[in-house]
């Protein structure tokens, strides 16, 4: 595929999980499955000046774009209001 490293980044999820527990299938099968996968991570918290650890359970990678309409090849996408989508009649207006 390429050489070198994978470079996996997820928002919001600790980097040691995403370097130890996420690879590049991951992202294929979620964006081409349209499942959610969630990854566990080790956390500490404060609460009114009381520390303590905790074990968070978060959405790593999910396949849903609030933000594109995904075409029907699951790997395009278009903007909300875009030309395309209107002509279609997929977004009214």
């Amino acid at each position: 595929m390429f050489q070198g490293d994978e470079h996996t980044k997820c928002k919001g999820v600790k980097r040691t999980v995403v370097k130890k527990t996420i690879t590049h299938d991951d992202y294929r099968d979620c964006l081409f499955s349209k499942t959610e996968q969630l990854r566990s991570m080790n956390v500490i918290r404060s609460y009114k000046h009381e520390v303590y650890t905790e074990v968070v359970n978060k959405v790593a990678l999910s396949g849903d774009d609030d933000k594109r309409v995904v075409q029907d090849d699951s790997v395009h996408t278009l903007a909300h209001g875009h030309y395309r989508l209107k002509e279609s009649g997929v977004y009214n207006e």
